[in-house]
């Protein structure tokens, strides 16, 4: 059994050897060149091509700082752990490797308000030439001479959770899913079936070849400019071109198809597909319609935004119905669940619960998983010598110092800029720390996107420079570019302070490293260092309570927690770094990888399970021969299943409801049969009603009534002080939702509160409403007995502590005492949705084997029963069957 770990990025990618310089279109090797005028040229242009490291806010004695791609470095080689965060978007434009450039020609522009830029066109803004100049001389490489390396974008807190899975013998067998993080258009087809063997031989890897027009409209313009935006809350500020999101969905879609080809294409009956964040929200639903029996699993690495956000992207409800078809949606914090189960009811209407989002086959889990690090990889780490080479370079350098560090993407989600705010703010309210504490901020991943917030940095960082600068000592330290995995370890193992300021973000999981590097355990006298944590992370999801979780829009609040973590104790450190190990000690890696693979494969039992026990339309024949050859049956039947009028709230009956009426003092004239109506009615209302029919049983309130048969005396199975406790609460509630909708209103009975909005004014907008107040109740009931059921044109809130399912059981009971006979035959008939708990309660009858036959009849061909009852279409039918069976007549199918 093979696991499919599907992500944009494979953790390889591919270093050509550079074999000459290329003056024209080509990027390979022309074998005419002399050997000597290669090496010669090649000597040249990597001169030219050395960056230059510094910004504009640092001075000379900052270049101990060093680029990523400045030197290569054993963390390159391709079973090399990956950096727990990558910042870096280098597709085609590697400072790196040796890798081509892209092909792709320009797509259409974007904002409708600006002029054609390179903004809009293919990745070339990511080199290092100004377009106005000709284009500088680039290596020529070899497509017979490269080796495999360690990628440096993609996933590498993903890729450390599956290799301590791995270690930890939780995953036995697994293949990597993606594309090489570089332009293919350029590759041969030889060299490309090479890479491919060598990655599927060597590395355990499923390579993508996605062509490079395909590949920048799908990553470059949908996914960084499109729904990475909005899923942290950056909506954007000018209308973008029709043709332009027309484009650019277009090559989403085409990407997440070519994935679903690839992996379709080696699955095997029994293979597991685990797919990674918001790049493929599509491909589930596209496996599900190659592979309808696969095992498929969904993990959102990023937040998920508030339904008010994500309805205003154009292919909302494409991007939903693509996660749905997982068998298991995961998702980093509970708020992220709550986003999406309302973004479901919002946009697709469908009906959502704690168990998931309600689909017609099956109910799809929405859990929280939050994704952790591998403690015993970052402790090896940050063994390396090249690490503590780095921890003494920077002890050395900002001696008697008090550090505060940061890295963050340079985007307006990072947070840099609240950052520096916050960073001026403590330094003018608290001027003795002046001259002594230094932040140093590494700005990562820069776009062209931002270039207005980039400058506003810089203005903010030069400002707090020029103002609090001595000849001897800089504030600020603003690097404008990443740097290497090993000086980050260094930085974090010497920093008294890690500061993240997120605006919205997934976990984070910068902040867990520096929280291990703090534990002084590598001779380092730092330790217990103090994590300041923006509230909008999804780890402040698991630190709820810690001291130091600061609102990054709040710039006073953040400039006294620097000060206080400065000023805080030993003791006090100590304890706020202990609280902060042991929540993180919950969540690692491989606890996550496991609970979710576990979580996976429950749930695709269940579902499986479903499916094969379902039964598409009620079996008339197979149900009549149970009937006949029975002696004593107990027959349950929802009173909306037969009573049409019921189901639009009518006091008058209708001549279906008289049909109804007959058929039941039919069935229970049979002495074989005992009868009993449930209903979410009162004795009362069922009384005025029905109550001249006195040889059958009813069940009002969902089971908080009980009368048998022949009898006239109401049994009341709960007491009247177990509503106390949440009526009122409740009924608060539905006043509020009552008040802004127009044509609801509230019905209370003895021992539940109905919402009604069948009569509401705008039935669209009551249906949202509705949605919204059951689920939160039911998120909220905490460890109240309430649950709330959403049924055709109500809400209602109800008592667990009875059910119809308690209340059926008495009677089931009654029956075999008072007879001696236990029955032969359990039928019962209900709107699918209204009588779950009954189904769910028949099917364990049947299990135990109490009940030799069971049947259950859903009436409703909308709604899915996950008890796995069969199905007539409406009343009407449900009546012709029970006829059927009352007289014994052959002429059903």
């Amino acid at each position: 059994m093979t696991l499919y770990v599907a992500s944009l990025f494979l953790p390889y990618t591919i270093d050509f050897k550079a074999t000459g310089i290329r003056h024209g279109q080509g990027y390979f090797d022309d074998p005419g060149t002399p050997p000597g005028e290669k090496a010669k040229s090649l000597a040249g242009l990597h001169r030219r091509t050395q960056p230059n490291v510094l910004s504009r806010e640092s001075e000379n004695h900052e270049t101990i700082f060093k680029p990523f791609y400045a030197l290569q470095s054993a963390s390159d080689e391709p079973q090399a752990p990956a950096p727990t965060e990558v910042h870096v978007d280098s597709w085609g434009s590697s400072r790196k490797f040796n890798q081509p450039k892209s092909k792709a020609v320009n797509p259409p522009h974007s904002s409708i308000l600006s002029r054609p830029s390179i903004i809009d066109g293919s990745a070339d803004w990511l080199n290092d030439h100004d377009p106005e100049e000709p284009a500088a001389p680039q290596a020529l490489l070899s497509d017979a001479d490269w080796v495999v390396k360690s990628a440096v974008q993609g996933n590498g807190g993903l890729r450390n959770a599956i290799d301590a899975a791995v270690k930890a013998g939780i995953v036995h067998d697994k293949v990597w899913v993606g594309t090489l993080g570089m332009p293919v258009d350029s590759l041969k087809e030889g060299t490309r079936k090479n890479i491919a063997k060598q990655l599927s031989e060597e590395f355990d890897s499923l390579a993508v070849f996605v062509g490079d027009y395909e590949f920048e409209g799908h990553y470059f313009h949908f996914c960084r400019n499109v729904l990475f935006p909005a899923f942290h809350y950056q909506m954007q500020e000018s209308p973008r071109h029709k043709e332009y999101d027309d484009h650019s969905w277009k090559q989403y879609v085409t990407l997440n198809e070519i994935f679903a080809d690839a992996i379709a294409a080696r699955w095997r009956p029994g293979d597991r597909i685990w797919i990674h964040d918001y790049h493929l929200m599509l491909l589930p639903q596209m496996l599900r319609d190659r592979l309808p029996q696969s095992e498929i699993g969904f993990f959102m690495h990023t937040a998920f935004p508030s339904s008010e956000i994500f309805r205003c992207l154009t292919a909302r409800g494409a991007l939903i119905k693509g996660l749905l078809g997982a068998n298991l949606i995961g998702l980093q914090t509970a708020e992220y669940v709550y986003h999406f189960h309302h973004t479901c009811k919002r946009i697709l209407r469908l009906d959502v619960s704690t168990d998931g989002v309600h689909l017609p086959e099956q109910i799809t889990p929405v859990q929280v998983f939050p994704i952790g690090i591998d403690l015993d990889l970052m402790n090896s780490q940050r063994e390396l010598p090249e690490v503590k080479e780095w921890v003494l370079k920077i002890k050395e350098k900002y001696k008697g110092k008090r550090l505060i560090i940061a890295r963050d993407r340079l985007d307006a989600a990072g947070g840099i800029k609240q950052k520096l705010l916050s960073y001026e703010k403590f330094l003018k309210k608290y001027p003795a720390w002046r001259d002594n504490v230094v932040l140093v901020q590494v700005a990562s991943s820069y776009s062209p996107d931002f270039t207005d917030l980039e400058t506003q940095i810089t203005k903010i960082a030069m400002r707090i420079n020029s103002k609090y600068s001595t000849l001897t000592h800089q504030p600020l330290v603003l690097l404008k570019q990443d740097i290497s995995f090993t000086q980050f370890l260094a930085l974090m193992s010497v920093a008294e302070i890690f500061m993240i300021t997120s605006l919205r973000d997934g976990m984070n999981l910068s902040g867990h490293d520096f929280v291990v590097c703090q534990d002084g355990n590598s001779g380092i006298s730092q330790k217990h260092g103090s994590l300041i944590l923006s509230e909008f992370t999804g780890s402040a999801s698991i630190c709820s309570g810690y001291d130091f979780l600061v609102n990054p829009w709040d710039y006073v609040q953040c400039a006294d927690a620097i000060n206080r973590a400065l000023v805080m104790s030993p003791e006090e450190k100590k304890k706020n770094w202990r609280f902060l190990t042991d929540r993180m000690a919950r969540h690692t890696a491989s606890i996550w990888c496991d609970s979710f693979l576990h979580a996976l494969h429950q749930a695709y039992e269940v579902q499986s399970s479903q499916k094969l026990h379902k039964i598409p339309s009620l079996s008339i024949v197979a149900v009549r021969e149970k009937y006949q050859r029975s002696n004593t049956r107990f027959i349950i039947i929802e009173d909306q299943a037969m009573f049409p009028s019921l189901q639009v709230h009518e006091e008058e009956m209708t001549a279906s409801d008289f049909t109804g009426l007959s058929m039941l003092r039919t069935l229970s004239s049979d002495p074989k049969n005992v009868v009993y109506l449930t209903s979410s009615r009162t004795p009362k209302q069922l009384e005025s009603k029905l109550g001249g029919i006195s040889s059958i049983g009813f069940i009002a309130e969902n089971g908080a009534f009980l009368r048998e048969p022949g009898q006239a005396k109401w049994q009341q199975l709960l007491g009247e002080g177990d509503t106390l406790s949440w009526r009122s609460g409740v009924h608060k509630v539905m006043e509020y939702f009552q008040e802004r909708t127009e044509g609801a209103s509230i019905e209370e009975q003895h021992f539940s509160l109905t919402f009604r909005y069948k009569d509401a004014v705008d039935q669209v907008f009551a249906d949202r409403q509705a949605a919204e107040l059951n689920d939160q109740i039911n998120s909220s009931r905490g460890s109240i007995p309430i649950r709330a059921v959403q049924t055709d044109g109500a809400v209602i809130v109800e008592s667990t502590d009875v059910t119809d399912a308690t209340a059926a059981e008495l009677a089931l009971r009654r029956i075999s005492s008072l007879d001696s006979i236990i029955p032969d035959l359990l039928f019962i008939a209900g709107n699918a949705r209204n009588t779950e708990t009954l189904f769910s309660w028949a099917n364990k009858i049947e299990k135990e084997g109490r009940v030799p036959n069971v049947v259950s009849v859903a009436v409703d061909t909308t709604q899915e029963s996950t008890a796995g009852a069969m199905v007539v279409d409406d009343t009407a039918s449900l009546i012709a069957e029970l006829a059927s069976l009352a007289s014994g007549s052959m002429s059903f199918k």
